[in-house]
């Protein structure tokens, strides 16, 4: 299995990069599909790893062409063009090529992610790469918004700083009554606590 894989495998990438049409690199997909289906019934990790590397530079493959192809524009072909002579729009190509519009994105996705980090991931030998650990991987992290009780937090400290942290407690808790002067007492032993907690995360 090992060694019809191996020889598979220099022709498949040939026919990859030989590929000019979807559906071509689409089929060859397809036949590495079955092909690492195969390996892995068989628990042969080596064969299913190379049929696997083909799967994904064909859908590599046809993610660029994908990208390529003409988008449609809406509305009606111009009467002066025969209907024999229409050029297909991007989806009925995509279509008759027998590939979703899931699979097109995710495939256009997957071409957009930079030659070195592809290569990366397919040379990386503790786990088998996938499309979506690929493209996740080449993603710009998320921004977590910033919680308005964060937010709160911060801007207090900041004024904490600015307006107390260079005075005695006594000055500033001086003109208190007696009542909100026990509360400071009872509550800011109870927020330092809290606050300690913040340089264990």
């Amino acid at each position: 299995m090992t060694a019809a894989v191996l020889v598979k495998y220099d022709a498949m990438c040939h026919a990859i990069d030989a590929a000019f049409r979807v559906d071509e690199a689409k089929d060859i997909r397809d036949k590495a599909v079955a092909l690492e289906t195969y390996a892995r019934q068989a628990h042969n990790v080596e064969a299913e790893r190379q049929a696997c590397e083909i799967r994904l530079r064909a859908e590599r493959k046809a993610g660029e062409l994908s990208r390529d192809l003409e988008k449609s524009k809406g509305g009606r072909p111009p009467e002066t063009r025969a209907t024999m002579d229409r050029v297909s729009t991007k989806a009925e190509q995509l279509h008759a090529a027998g590939v979703t519009p899931r699979q097109a994105k995710q495939w256009e996705k997957l071409a957009a992610v930079p030659d070195e980090q592809f290569e990366t991931a397919l040379a990386d030998r503790t786990q088998m790469p996938t499309t979506a650990g690929i493209i996740r991987a080449a993603e710009e992290p998320k921004v977590q918004p910033v919680a308005s009780e964060a937010l709160w937090l911060w801007g207090r400290l900041r004024d904490f700083e600015r307006d107390l942290l260079g005075k005695a407690p006594s000055d500033v808790l001086e003109t208190l009554t007696p009542e909100m002067k026990d509360d400071v007492h009872a509550l800011a032993p109870r927020v330092a606590a809290w606050l300690k907690r913040i340089g264990e995360h």
